[in-house]
């Protein structure tokens, strides 16, 4: 499957050697160069987790492919569901394109940025050499999970030149208070293509408005 779940599948996706639909309007993280905000994880990494909860449900990983002439038109791999991919096609064109499918982490945060009430966005990161998302996996291996601290989050750079620092704070005192937040359901953030739409959609034929806008 292109969509990974649990620490365990994680772990062993990202591992693994490598070969070198439409989604939902979502309210994404974005910060501004030298932005700093506060976030609290709604998504568990796994479900072994002792902060783990049915309700909020957990992170998970993508295997997608971007057009390396227009980063907003990504979408996941098709290969294992459809048996073909047109990302993967390109790729074995000329694996030096960019076409190469790349592995994708989606949560949802609580963002608290001192200037509108807390709210819930979606947090998007890719995981190859990211020490973001090696921090979080660190702590849901060693910490027993991620949504039991605020964290603080700092943007630094832009484009191609951006960095994270991502600071965990300490654990809660007390249980923290989930009732009036709402996770977004993460599969339908992402965004799925049938093989017989996805040229269109990576090349720009289709309508410009359907690509994602995600800028990690």
């Amino acid at each position: 499957m292109s969509i990974i779940k649990g620490l365990k599948n994680i772990e062993a996706v990202i591992d693994k050697p490598r070969n070198s639909g439409t989604g939902a309007k979502v309210r994404w993280l974005k910060l501004d160069d030298g932005q700093s905000v506060k976030i609290r994880f709604v998504n568990e990494i796994d479900e072994d987790s002792k902060f783990y909860n049915e309700d909020r449900g957990l992170a998970i990983v993508v295997n997608e492919h971007t057009n390396p002439k227009d980063y907003k038109r990504k979408a996941v791999c098709t290969m294992d569901d459809e048996g073909r991919c047109f990302g993967c096609e390109m790729h074995r064109k000329d694996m030096k394109a960019g076409w190469r499918p790349r592995l994708r982490f989606y949560t949802n945060v609580l963002v608290d940025d001192g200037i509108e009430d807390p709210y819930v966005a979606v947090w998007s990161m890719g995981v190859a050499k990211s020490a973001t998302f090696a921090t979080i996996r660190e702590y849901a291996m060693d910490a027993d999970g991620v949504t039991n601290m605020t964290w603080k989050l700092k943007r630094n750079g832009m484009g191609t030149e951006t960095n994270y620092t991502l600071i965990p704070g300490a654990s809660d005192s007390d249980d923290f208070d989930w009732s009036t937040t709402e996770a977004f359901p993460l599969e339908s953030a992402i965004r799925q293509v049938p093989y017989v739409d996805q040229e269109g959609f990576y090349l720009g034929f289709d309508n410009p408005a359907t690509s994602t806008t995600v800028d990690w």
